[in-house]
């Protein structure tokens, strides 16, 4: 079978509805079973979906294949966010687990995230048998589900409330803890706001929503918190309220965008500065506090990184993709690494997985309720951090990351090229790989900064960030972030990768 091989992407399997024709959607569903029978090494398989109006073919299919390949089956067959999901697996750590969803994707996309045991990710190359690579094996050789094997077992599994009261009970918000506070939050028809609204409202905020049912039609346009477009009229809420705080969440609500009352986007990496004084205790019983590492976004703002730093946690930079930074998370675990962001508004962490027990030790997964409760109580408790991280907004210019459609996927990487060519010819310091010498995956190209920071680091008056990557998670596209200190010097290099991309469209190869 070689129909759609395009839905094979590196952390997840992703595709429009209308291109996954019967043979490919059955061919998938068996190659995903007989993963798991034949792989994975779970006792048993955790299935969840999102608000998408496919899903519900998709997850009826997978139970029939998943129980006719022998393996148990543990299903939640209403509407679930991805965190919630991912605690589910943690709470059952020798299981595996299925979330249908295409995450932030438009409503014609469906597809699936996939983990093992433990909660560990399984995304291309990373997992029991190289993970997806396995998958599409089976699914281009046609195997089909294992046969003479004794039909598994369905069961019934749903643990909203414990998630609930996990989340709540780690971020230190306590029922009427955040009484006082005026939220508000934009779901964007997805899965998650059920969570939020349960927590938020038991912890005494006063809350206003948007778009609050799940809806797979998604009336307010792309479940993406990124899309300007979709979170327009979030920002016109905001500024003519009387709000606290915002949130937007994606499709299946593993990003968390925030809001000050101004309606303006609290930058991820700046965000998760104002978090580190709350996070770091949690660790205690782990680590030394001077043991603690995180690792930052390769886009990350570098007055971001600078204090994160100065909160007292050393940062290194990480190439995206959820998959890889869990991963990197759990394979750094020992040395420190218990936290991080990227700038598309993920967070993820090392979490504990039971609260009264520190020797049934961390999982690296999401949970954007924790953050959301953990980012509220900071908001409330520490005010003054946030208006300075306001203050340093205000004097930083960005065009958030913007991307260019490739018609013929060979000319990405020359593109790439092109562009880190021009800005080392403008003088510009290149950074290609992790501290650790793992590949970044992604070019940072920075003028009058030093590569690496730490809490002793000097911030110069004139500064300029441009960071590229082609996209892991979409159909043969590159992206690029400016960010500079004042918007001549921003203006000027977006001006310079826009100009080399104008060529490429102008040729016929690309397509805004």
């Amino acid at each position: 079978m070689d129909e759609n091989l395009g839905m094979f992407k590196a952390y997840d399997i992703r595709t429009k509805h209308s291109v996954l024709s019967e043979k490919a959607r059955d061919g998938v569903l068996a190659a995903i079973a007989r993963y798991y029978a034949l792989n994975a090494g779970t006792e048993a398989v955790i299935l969840a979906r999102d608000a998408r109006l496919y899903c519900p073919e998709l997850m009826e299919g997978l139970i029939e294949a998943l129980l006719s390949s022998g393996v148990d089956v543990y299903v939640n067959p209403l509407q679930t966010g991805t965190c919630q999901f991912y605690y589910m697996c943690m709470s059952n750590p020798s299981f595996g687990g299925v979330m249908i969803t295409a995450s932030h994707n438009p409503a014609e996309y469906v597809g699936f995230k996939f983990v093992g045991r433990n909660c560990a990710a399984i995304a291309s190359g990373c997992g029991p048998e190289g993970g997806i690579v396995k998958i599409r094996e089976y699914y281009l050789s046609e195997a089909g589900i294992p046969s003479g094997r004794k039909r598994g077992k369905l069961n019934y599994l749903m643990l909203q409330r414990e998630f609930v009261d996990y989340s709540m009970k780690l971020a230190g918000v306590g029922n009427g803890s955040l009484s006082g506070m005026r939220i508000y939050a934009e779901f964007l028809s997805g899965s998650s706001g059920s969570d939020f609204l349960m927590a938020f409202t038991a912890a005494g905020a006063d809350v206003t929503v948007s778009h609050l049912v799940p809806n797979g039609f998604f009336p307010a346009g792309d479940p993406n918190p990124v899309v300007e477009s979709s979170i327009a009229p979030a920002r016109e809420r905001m500024r003519n309220g009387d709000f606290d705080l915002g949130f937007c969440f994606d499709g299946d609500g593993d990003r968390m965008d925030l809001m000050f009352p101004d309606g303006t986007q609290i930058i991820p990496g700046l965000n998760m500065s104002a978090l580190i004084e709350y996070i770091k205790p949690i660790f205690a019983p782990y680590f030394n506090e001077e043991e603690l590492k995180c690792f930052v976004d390769v886009k990350a703002i570098p007055l971001a990184v600078i204090e994160i730093a100065k909160s007292g946690i050393e940062p290194h930079i990480i190439r995206n993709g959820h998959s890889f930074i869990k991963e990197k998370l759990l394979e750094h675990k020992s040395e420190g690494y218990v936290v991080s962001e990227e700038e598309s508004a993920h967070y993820y962490m090392n979490f504990p997985v039971d609260l009264s027990d520190p020797s049934k030790g961390l999982i690296a997964t999401e949970n954007t309720l924790f953050f959301a409760l953990l980012s509220a109580r900071a908001y409330k408790e520490n005010r003054e951090k946030y208006d300075r991280i306001h203050r340093m907004q205000e004097g930083i210019h960005r065009y958030r990351e913007w991307p260019l459609n490739f018609k013929d996927p060979s000319k990405m990487e020359r593109i790439m090229d092109d562009v880190e060519n021009a800005m080392r010819a403008k003088g510009a310091t290149v950074i290609k790989r992790m501290d650790d010498g793992s590949d970044l995956d992604a070019t940072l190209m920075r003028f009058n900064l030093p590569e690496h920071f730490d809490a002793s680091s000097s911030f110069p008056s004139s500064w300029c960030q441009v960071a590229q990557r082609i996209s892991r998670s979409e159909d043969a596209m590159t992206r690029w972030e400016v960010v500079a200190s004042d918007p001549v010097l921003c203006q000027e290099y977006n001006d310079m990768v826009k100009s080399i991309a104008d060529g490429y469209v102008r040729e016929g190869a690309a397509y805004y």
